[in-house]
Protein backbone atom coordinates (compact mmCIF):
# COMPACT_ATOMS: atom_id res chain seq x y z
CA UNK A 1 0.00 0.00 0.00
CA UNK A 2 1.47 3.33 -1.05
CA UNK A 3 1.70 6.03 1.35
CA UNK A 4 -1.05 8.38 0.09
CA UNK A 5 -3.19 5.14 0.17
CA UNK A 6 -2.16 4.63 3.98
CA UNK A 7 -3.37 8.00 4.48
CA UNK A 8 -6.98 8.10 2.94
CA UNK A 9 -6.98 4.71 4.60
CA UNK A 10 -6.34 6.64 8.14
CA UNK A 11 -8.47 9.61 7.99
CA UNK A 12 -11.41 7.06 7.05
CA UNK A 13 -10.84 5.36 10.37
CA UNK A 14 -10.13 8.99 12.68
CA UNK A 15 -13.99 10.00 10.75
CA UNK A 16 -15.68 6.90 12.16
CA UNK A 17 -13.51 6.91 15.49
CA UNK A 18 -12.27 9.86 15.99
CA UNK A 19 -8.68 8.68 17.48
CA UNK A 20 -6.86 5.60 16.76
CA UNK A 21 -3.82 3.98 18.07
CA UNK A 22 -0.22 3.46 16.43
CA UNK A 23 -1.36 -0.27 17.14
CA UNK A 24 -4.02 -0.72 15.85
CA UNK A 25 -3.14 1.16 12.84
CA UNK A 26 -0.03 -1.34 12.25
CA UNK A 27 -2.37 -3.80 12.39
CA UNK A 28 -5.05 -2.20 9.96
CA UNK A 29 -2.85 -1.10 7.42
CA UNK A 30 0.06 -4.34 7.43
CA UNK A 31 3.07 -1.82 7.91
CA UNK A 32 5.51 -1.24 10.86
CA UNK A 33 4.30 1.26 13.34
CA UNK A 34 7.68 2.75 12.13
CA UNK A 35 6.20 3.62 9.13
CA UNK A 36 2.85 4.28 10.84
CA UNK A 37 4.33 7.27 13.04
CA UNK A 38 6.03 8.52 9.58
CA UNK A 39 2.71 8.75 8.26
CA UNK A 40 1.38 10.37 11.42
CA UNK A 41 4.21 12.29 11.61
CA UNK A 42 3.45 13.74 7.74
CA UNK A 43 -0.18 14.10 8.36
CA UNK A 44 -0.32 16.22 11.44
CA UNK A 45 2.01 18.47 9.16
CA UNK A 46 0.05 19.22 6.47
CA UNK A 47 -3.32 19.84 9.18
CA UNK A 48 -4.74 16.43 8.83
CA UNK A 49 -4.74 15.53 12.02
CA UNK A 50 -3.42 15.64 15.44
CA UNK A 51 -1.00 13.43 16.72
CA UNK A 52 -1.41 12.14 20.64
CA UNK A 53 0.32 10.05 22.86
CA UNK A 54 0.67 6.55 20.80
CA UNK A 55 -2.46 7.28 17.95
CA UNK A 56 -3.72 10.51 16.73
CA UNK A 57 -6.92 11.96 16.88
CA UNK A 58 -9.63 14.13 14.45
CA UNK A 59 -8.59 17.88 14.51
CA UNK A 60 -11.05 19.63 16.51
CA UNK A 61 -13.33 21.89 14.33
CA UNK A 62 -12.58 20.04 11.24
CA UNK A 63 -16.13 19.14 9.64
CA UNK A 64 -16.82 15.66 8.31
CA UNK A 65 -17.41 14.02 5.24
CA UNK A 66 -21.12 12.75 4.89
CA UNK A 67 -21.49 9.54 2.68
CA UNK A 68 -22.29 9.75 -1.02
CA UNK A 69 -26.08 8.92 -0.91
CA UNK A 70 -26.83 11.17 2.36
CA UNK A 71 -24.68 14.42 0.09
CA UNK A 72 -26.75 12.70 -2.61
CA UNK A 73 -30.15 14.28 -1.14
CA UNK A 74 -28.92 17.36 0.31
CA UNK A 75 -29.61 20.61 -0.63
CA UNK A 76 -31.44 19.13 -4.09
CA UNK A 77 -33.25 22.14 -5.06
CA UNK A 78 -30.12 24.24 -4.98
CA UNK A 79 -27.59 21.73 -6.83
CA UNK A 80 -30.56 21.61 -9.59
CA UNK A 81 -30.02 25.68 -10.31
CA UNK A 82 -26.57 25.83 -10.32
CA UNK A 83 -26.79 22.91 -12.45
CA UNK A 84 -28.77 24.86 -14.74
CA UNK A 85 -26.22 27.73 -14.89
CA UNK A 86 -23.00 25.21 -15.54
CA UNK A 87 -24.51 23.66 -18.27
CA UNK A 88 -24.58 27.35 -19.92
CA UNK A 89 -20.73 26.80 -20.00
CA UNK A 90 -20.69 23.61 -22.22
CA UNK A 91 -20.45 23.52 -25.80
CA UNK A 92 -20.93 20.29 -28.60
CA UNK A 93 -17.82 18.66 -28.90
CA UNK A 94 -16.66 19.81 -25.43
CA UNK A 95 -14.27 17.47 -23.45
CA UNK A 96 -15.17 17.58 -19.98
CA UNK A 97 -13.43 16.45 -16.47
CA UNK A 98 -16.69 16.16 -14.23
CA UNK A 99 -15.83 14.81 -10.31
CA UNK A 100 -17.53 12.30 -8.39
CA UNK A 101 -19.59 14.48 -6.41
CA UNK A 102 -23.49 14.98 -5.80
CA UNK A 103 -23.87 18.50 -6.84
CA UNK A 104 -21.96 17.77 -10.64
CA UNK A 105 -24.08 14.69 -10.94
CA UNK A 106 -26.93 17.12 -11.21
CA UNK A 107 -25.51 18.48 -14.69
CA UNK A 108 -25.28 15.10 -16.21
CA UNK A 109 -29.40 15.04 -16.84
CA UNK A 110 -28.83 18.45 -19.09
CA UNK A 111 -25.71 16.86 -21.08
CA UNK A 112 -28.52 15.26 -23.85
CA UNK A 113 -29.15 18.71 -25.53
CA UNK A 114 -25.09 18.92 -26.54
CA UNK A 115 -23.52 16.66 -28.78
CA UNK A 116 -20.14 14.82 -29.05
CA UNK A 117 -19.33 15.45 -25.97
CA UNK A 118 -16.67 13.44 -23.81
CA UNK A 119 -16.51 13.05 -19.91
CA UNK A 120 -13.65 12.12 -18.08
CA UNK A 121 -14.79 11.25 -14.29
CA UNK A 122 -13.52 9.18 -11.75
CA UNK A 123 -17.37 9.06 -10.18
CA UNK A 124 -18.79 5.44 -10.53
CA UNK A 125 -22.32 6.59 -10.14
CA UNK A 126 -21.69 9.53 -12.33
CA UNK A 127 -20.13 7.43 -14.60
CA UNK A 128 -22.94 4.93 -14.80
CA UNK A 129 -25.75 7.74 -15.18
CA UNK A 130 -23.65 9.06 -18.22
CA UNK A 131 -23.89 5.87 -19.91
CA UNK A 132 -27.47 4.94 -19.44
CA UNK A 133 -28.90 8.64 -19.67
CA UNK A 134 -26.78 9.86 -22.51
CA UNK A 135 -24.86 9.43 -25.68
CA UNK A 136 -21.95 10.92 -24.33
CA UNK A 137 -19.27 9.23 -24.41
CA UNK A 138 -17.73 7.78 -21.18
CA UNK A 139 -14.19 7.55 -20.13
CA UNK A 140 -14.45 5.97 -15.81
CA UNK A 141 -10.30 6.15 -14.47
CA UNK A 142 -9.41 2.90 -12.84
CA UNK A 143 -7.95 2.76 -9.55
CA UNK A 144 -10.09 1.18 -5.89
CA UNK A 145 -13.24 2.16 -5.64
CA UNK A 146 -13.91 3.96 -2.71
CA UNK A 147 -17.66 2.83 -1.51
CA UNK A 148 -18.39 5.57 0.88
CA UNK A 149 -17.66 7.92 -1.87
CA UNK A 150 -18.54 6.14 -4.85
CA UNK A 151 -15.49 7.16 -6.79
CA UNK A 152 -11.98 5.68 -7.61
CA UNK A 153 -9.07 7.49 -5.58
CA UNK A 154 -5.53 6.35 -5.61
CA UNK A 155 -2.85 6.22 -7.44
CA UNK A 156 -4.48 4.82 -10.79
CA UNK A 157 -6.84 7.27 -10.61
CA UNK A 158 -4.46 10.39 -10.14
CA UNK A 159 -2.25 8.78 -13.11
CA UNK A 160 -5.31 8.11 -15.54
CA UNK A 161 -6.59 12.32 -14.83
CA UNK A 162 -3.02 13.58 -15.15
CA UNK A 163 -2.05 12.04 -18.41
CA UNK A 164 -5.57 13.67 -19.53
CA UNK A 165 -6.83 16.77 -20.55
CA UNK A 166 -10.06 19.00 -20.98
CA UNK A 167 -12.16 22.19 -22.25
CA UNK A 168 -13.96 22.32 -19.11
CA UNK A 169 -13.71 20.67 -15.60
CA UNK A 170 -16.37 20.88 -13.31
CA UNK A 171 -15.88 20.02 -9.54
CA UNK A 172 -17.43 20.65 -6.08
CA UNK A 173 -15.83 20.74 -2.59
CA UNK A 174 -16.60 20.52 0.87
CA UNK A 175 -15.96 23.89 1.90
CA UNK A 176 -14.88 27.54 0.47
CA UNK A 177 -13.48 30.03 3.32
CA UNK A 178 -11.00 33.39 2.86
CA UNK A 179 -8.39 32.33 4.62
CA UNK A 180 -7.65 28.66 3.33
CA UNK A 181 -9.27 28.45 0.05
CA UNK A 182 -11.16 25.43 -1.27
CA UNK A 183 -11.07 22.63 1.02
CA UNK A 184 -11.98 19.23 1.02
CA UNK A 185 -12.61 16.01 3.60
CA UNK A 186 -10.43 13.57 1.74
CA UNK A 187 -6.98 13.98 0.87
CA UNK A 188 -7.69 11.36 -2.03
CA UNK A 189 -10.27 13.15 -3.49
CA UNK A 190 -8.84 16.51 -3.10
CA UNK A 191 -5.94 15.15 -5.24
CA UNK A 192 -7.76 14.21 -7.96
CA UNK A 193 -9.38 17.85 -8.25
CA UNK A 194 -6.52 19.81 -7.92
CA UNK A 195 -4.96 17.63 -11.08
CA UNK A 196 -8.39 17.74 -12.84
CA UNK A 197 -8.03 21.53 -12.52
CA UNK A 198 -4.49 21.86 -13.45
CA UNK A 199 -5.43 19.73 -16.48
CA UNK A 200 -8.47 21.86 -17.58
CA UNK A 201 -8.75 25.11 -19.59
CA UNK A 202 -11.81 26.32 -17.83
CA UNK A 203 -12.26 25.52 -14.74
CA UNK A 204 -15.54 25.78 -12.73
CA UNK A 205 -16.46 25.01 -9.40
CA UNK A 206 -20.02 23.85 -8.34
CA UNK A 207 -20.70 25.38 -4.53
CA UNK A 208 -24.16 25.77 -2.94
CA UNK A 209 -24.17 28.55 -0.37
CA UNK A 210 -24.22 26.45 2.56
CA UNK A 211 -20.39 25.52 2.02
CA UNK A 212 -19.60 28.93 2.25
CA UNK A 213 -17.52 29.51 5.92
CA UNK A 214 -16.60 26.25 6.30
CA UNK A 215 -13.18 24.63 6.30
CA UNK A 216 -11.95 20.68 5.64
CA UNK A 217 -8.43 19.32 6.30
CA UNK A 218 -7.25 19.09 2.82
CA UNK A 219 -6.96 22.23 0.71
CA UNK A 220 -7.87 21.37 -3.08
CA UNK A 221 -7.04 24.92 -4.62
CA UNK A 222 -7.53 29.19 -4.38
CA UNK A 223 -9.85 31.12 -5.93
CA UNK A 224 -7.38 31.93 -8.57
CA UNK A 225 -7.29 28.51 -9.42
CA UNK A 226 -10.84 28.33 -10.77
CA UNK A 227 -12.23 30.55 -13.46
CA UNK A 228 -15.73 30.15 -12.00
CA UNK A 229 -17.31 29.84 -9.17
CA UNK A 230 -21.54 28.52 -9.58
CA UNK A 231 -23.55 29.24 -6.42
CA UNK A 232 -27.36 29.00 -5.80
CA UNK A 233 -27.67 32.34 -4.03
CA UNK A 234 -25.44 36.04 -3.71
CA UNK A 235 -22.50 34.90 -1.47
CA UNK A 236 -21.19 37.18 1.35
CA UNK A 237 -19.66 40.28 -0.28
CA UNK A 238 -16.38 39.60 1.25
CA UNK A 239 -16.53 36.67 -0.87
CA UNK A 240 -17.03 37.84 -3.72
CA UNK A 241 -14.27 40.57 -3.40
CA UNK A 242 -11.80 38.25 -2.65
CA UNK A 243 -12.96 35.81 -5.32
CA UNK A 244 -12.57 38.94 -7.82
CA UNK A 245 -9.27 39.96 -6.48
CA UNK A 246 -7.96 36.36 -7.49
CA UNK A 247 -9.41 36.19 -11.16
CA UNK A 248 -12.54 34.01 -10.02
CA UNK A 249 -15.70 34.56 -11.33
CA UNK A 250 -18.67 34.62 -9.05
CA UNK A 251 -22.23 33.24 -11.16
CA UNK A 252 -25.63 32.99 -9.25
Amino acid sequence: MFAQERETEILEILRMKKAVTVRELSKKLYVSEATVRRDLSRMEQSGMLRRSHGGAVLLEGIQEDPAFLVREQENIRAKQMIADKAADFITSGNTLFLDSSSTVGEVIGLLKQYRFLTVITNGLKNAMRLSQETDVEVYMTGGHINGRSNAALDGDAEEYIGRRFADTVMISCSGVDIQRGITDASIAQSRIKSIMLKNANTRILLCTSNKFSTSYICHTADFKDIDYLITDTSPPEEYRRAAEAQGCEIVY
